[in-house]
């Protein structure tokens, strides 16, 4: 029980990733709140995970604006009594040539990828300061390279990158750890659309030659998020079966 007696708020916890991180941290002992665009999904998750009691929460909103991140995040930290835990695991993409690439296209991306996330560390700061606690945001591994059909996705996440350095340094007088996970290829709604060619050669790429299941993120989550990591922070961690790690 790493998370016992903490407060979470899971930005996308309604599926994929953020869904099983939020299973985890309940797993672990942690009051969990989601925050996620459909509500029917976020019930979903929420019959799923409070079979362990947990006392999970929910709420639908749209986080593409400060606003509205604030109006969300303040409620579900009221609801839940506090705030320890910061979850940022909202993101879509587009896949499309660079030179084709819309304005509405792009900026939907950045707006939900980029922008969300920052506003909701902004809306998270001032409740998790009160006692210190962590922020762990889900970049990428086009956080780290270029990525051919998707830039403004790659550039989104490379921007989660840099937003998480930057606030380790500045909050860490404030006793709030900031790091990113950066997960490979994970069966997820995200990837289920990639043609079999490109799964074939993802599969390749990475040296433990197959696709991540969810849990194993979850465990990098439940680290940061736990006193095991409380001299980590501004870190960037590959879940990504040796990926990055890979040559030609």
């Amino acid at each position: 029980m790493r998370l016992a007696a903490m407060n979470a708020i899971i930005v996308g916890g309604s599926s994929g990733i953020g869904a099983s991180i939020a299973e985890g941290f309940v797993r672990e002992g942690a009051k969990v709140g989601i925050i996620g665009r459909r509500q029917e999904k976020i019930d979903a998750v929420l019959g799923k995970i409070n079979k362990y009691n947990s006392g999970a929460i929910g709420r639908a909103a749209d986080m593409r604006r400060r606003q509205a991140c604030i109006t969300a995040v303040d409620a579900v930290a009221d609801e839940l009594g506090g705030l320890d835990i910061l979850v940022n695991s909202q993101g879509i993409t587009i896949v499309k040539p660079s030179a084709e690439l819309s304005e509405d296209e792009y900026l939907s991306v950045i707006d939900t990828n980029l922008n969300s996330v920052f506003f909701c560390c902004q809306a998270a700061y001032p409740h998790i300061r009160k006692n210190g606690g962590s922020i762990i945001s889900i970049s990428s591994l086009a956080g780290h390279r270029g990525w051919p059909l998707a830039v403004h996705y790659a550039a989104s996440k490379h921007g989660v990158i840099a937003i998480t350095r930057t606030l380790a340094a500045e909050w860490a007088a404030d006793n709030i750890r900031v790091n990113s996970i950066s997960p490979g290829y994970f069966h997820t709604e995200l990837t289920s659309t990639l043609k079999p060619e490109r799964a074939a050669l993802a599969t390749s790429r990475t040296p433990m030659g197959r696709f991540g299941d969810l849990p194993e993120i979850a465990g990098a989550a439940i680290f940061l998020a736990s006193k095991e990591a409380s001299y980590v922070t501004g870190a960037d961690i590959a879940v990504d079966g040796g990926f990055l790690a890979k040559g030609l």
